[in-house]
């Protein structure tokens, strides 16, 4: 099977965006001693993130689990298709990845995306594409299957702009360019954030979960996106 049959297969099951990447750079238990990564991305729907300008919403939290549900659904797909043709893969399943202590994994999708060329990271600490801001959700898979990786993103693009810093409601983003060198604590406080998120969300539709997306609707990128998909 040839990788351009990989990248077909994987935008008939319905994805976004799909890029492969070299993780060789990366510490081997980190990414399970898997040489290649495949990250899958899903947007968002351009209304419902233009809706929660004010915080999030009840459309906001059934689409960001609509959209997880399907990238679980394409991950667990594309494994049992890449293991037909004879080799291994490990997908990050929403079951399968976990978050420490400290609200960090072995291997982000983001990590994966950034090197598959998706986008980079914002000053949010979220990925983000020209196509569609960070109105996107990730996925990744990790195989030993040989890849033509594409052309990664090493910096941050996004310049002098503080949208995100300054729409943050937990006053959580620091306004930091990213690299690949930079931790995501140079970027953000994610404990501020995952607090802020779940009273926010507890507060406008009562479910205690840490879901915010403020962030992701002021961005100019995003903003661009809402506007060319405007009806």
């Amino acid at each position: 099977m040839g990788e351009n049959n990989l990248k077909e297969y994987i935008k008939s099951l319905g994805v976004t965006l799909v890029g492969f990447a070299d993780l060789r750079s990366i510490e081997a238990g980190s990414r399970k001693n898997m040489d290649y990564g495949i990250a899958i991305g899903i947007k968002l729907k351009p209304d419902v993130i233009e809706g929660i300008s004010d915080g999030p919403t009840k459309d906001y939290y059934d689409e960001y689990n609509r959209v997880n549900k399907l990238l679980d659904h394409i991950v667990i797909s594309c494994v049992k298709y890449i293991n037909s043709q004879g080799y291994n893969a490990i997908g990050q399943t929403t079951t399968y990845v976990t978050e420490d202590a400290d609200l960090t994994t072995p291997l982000p999708h983001k990590t994966v995306a950034t090197r598959a060329g998706l986008g980079w990271i914002g000053k949010n600490a979220l990925l983000i594409t020209t196509e569609y801001g960070s109105a996107v959700r990730i996925s990744s898979i990790l195989t030993d299957m040989m890849l033509e990786p594409d052309n990664p993103i090493n910096t941050s693009r996004c310049g002098k702009c503080t949208s995100c810093a300054d729409g943050c409601p937990a006053s959580g983003i620091k306004g930091k360019l990213w690299n690949i060198n930079i931790s995501r604590e140079e970027l953000i406080d994610p404990f501020k954030c995952r607090k802020k998120a779940r009273e926010l969300l507890n507060k406008n539709i009562g479910i205690e979960s840490a879901i915010c997306g403020k962030c992701i609707n002021v961005c100019p990128y995003t903003k661009r996106y809402i506007k060319n998909n405007q009806k």
